[in-house]
């Protein structure tokens, strides 16, 4: 009986001042590595000390503004079959951990992996997606280039390594900093990445990460500039240049030059289907255009491709996921616009069946329950209005109304009656409880209403 070799896993990082960040990643990938390698640059707070309590082995690198020589530094240590590189600002997936096991497979060949890396955006809800290879064989030649952004594709291209996906997910907080540790990072990085492009001005990848530091900025004009170039240069694959377009597309977008946008869309959707940055961009472009149609046509394009990038990954470098409750808020938004009244409650049931406690969407939902006249879903909603709102008077004024089209005097008066307490000079309120008194033959008490 043959018995499967037991493969190692060697977890490699490199770190600096990393203390309110590396316990989480470190316990992420604990129960996976059989070695966790960190080279610290020079850290003055607790680090290292996290790092021991993990049992890792501690190495030392002067920085020098070169990321691929840290991070050969910290795989020259690495002494298992596999190797996994993380930054401290990352986490394994939890519910990756069954999938990443079964990637550590004897081989004969050189191989890396690419993982998919989930990136928190700013507004700590929304995400980029992205790929990376992180996952690669050992000892068989495979290192870092590029002293920003640094890669291990090239030198496992030059070995012939086979190159493969997974379901693998890393989640990544770096983009969802603000204040000074954002800002301390992009000067960091600009340095590099414009000593790159001067090194290598005939470099696509330069170019493109260049342009996407000054976009993240807000420094458009050098960001369009850079972009372009990298487009000009024709060195990326499919993949690749289905994201430099989208990116290109979305700085022309912010510096108002619209008519621009749609031909770099259509010519990333060429390349791949399976993304959605590029339809959200034609959201964008057609509420911009205000297009209603065609934003709704581009968002529902969104929701479906949300859900085939979940099950399935995205078939570009880097994508966007929108959380559903948001597309289904602006859905229902843009329905309610386009008076498709029907569509709108669909859109807005779904939303807040994902998120019970949002009053916005419950009284644009409201509204549009009015204009279908569907009066017990109308009730329902306005019963969790009041739940979170309490018993403000224009909620009851609502129920009392639609239980007055319903024929439901009795409740419909009790409603009045409560309203006219919380709100005692309602003039309104006092006739249509006048009102009904008369419809119910208690005409004393409808008088009694009338001359109050």
């Amino acid at each position: 009986m043959n018995i499967p070799q037991q493969m190692k896993l060697s977890v490699c990082l490199i770190v600096r001042n990393e203390e309110a960040l590396l316990e989480n990643c470190l316990k992420s990938v604990s129960q996976l590595a059989d070695q966790l390698v960190v080279v610290d640059t020079g850290s003055t707070d607790k680090t290292l000390e996290i790092a021991r309590s993990f049992n890792a082995e501690i190495y030392h690198f002067k920085w020098c503004d070169d990321f691929a020589a840290a991070r050969n530094e910290s795989i020259k240590y690495a002494t298992g079959d596999w190797i996994l590189w993380i930054d401290a600002d990352e986490r394994l997936s939890e519910a990756s951990v069954p999938a990443f096991k079964k990637l550590l497979t004897p081989e004969l060949k050189p191989v890396i992996y690419k993982l998919r890396i989930k990136n928190l955006k700013e507004d700590g809800l929304n995400y980029t997606w992205s790929d990376a290879h992180r996952l690669f064989t050992n000892k068989r030649g495979i290192n870092f280039t590029g002293k920003i952004h640094e890669q291990i594709s090239p030198s496992a291209k030059k070995l012939c390594a086979l190159e493969r996906s997974c379901t693998v997910i890393l989640d990544h907080l770096g983009y969802s900093f603000t204040g000074q540790a954002k800002t301390d990072k992009q000067a960091r990085n600009r340095n590099i990445l414009e000593s790159e492009v001067l090194a290598n001005p005939n470099s696509a990848y330069s170019h493109y990460t260049l342009a996407h530091n000054y976009k993240v900025d807000g420094k458009l004009i050098e960001a369009e500039k850079h972009y372009r170039i990298a487009l000009q240069l024709k060195q990326f694959d499919p993949s690749m240049e289905a994201s430099l377009l989208n990116n290109y597309a979305d700085t022309l977008f912010d510096l108002g030059r619209l008519g621009e946008v749609n031909p770099l869309i259509n010519k990333s959707l060429k390349l791949k289907k399976r993304q959605n940055a590029a339809y959200f961009l034609r959201y964008r472009l057609a509420m911009a255009s205000k297009k209603i149609d065609e934003a709704i046509e581009a968002l529902a394009k969104v929701e479906s491709v949300n859900r085939l990038i979940q099950s399935s990954g995205t078939e570009i470098s880097t994508d966007i996921e929108i959380d559903q409750p948001t597309i289904s808020k602006s859905l229902g938004d843009l329905y309610a616009q386009a008076e498709k009244w029907a569509e709108a409650a669909q859109s807005y049931k779904a939303c807040m069946e994902v998120v019970k406690d949002n009053t916005s969407v419950l009284k644009n939902y409201f509204k549009v329950l009015e204009r279908l006249e569907d009066w017990p879903t109308a009730l329902d909603v306005l019963a969790k209005l009041i739940q979170l709102e309490g018993e403000l008077p224009a909620y009851l004024n609502a129920i009392a109304n639609i239980l007055l089209r319903m024929g439901e005097y009795d409740a419909s008066l009790q409603v009045y009656l409560r309203l006219v307490q919380l709100k005692p000079d309602d003039a309104n309120a006092k006739r249509k409880i006048a009102s009904i008194y008369a419809k119910l033959g208690q005409l004393d008490k409808a008088n009694e209403w009338l001359t109050q």
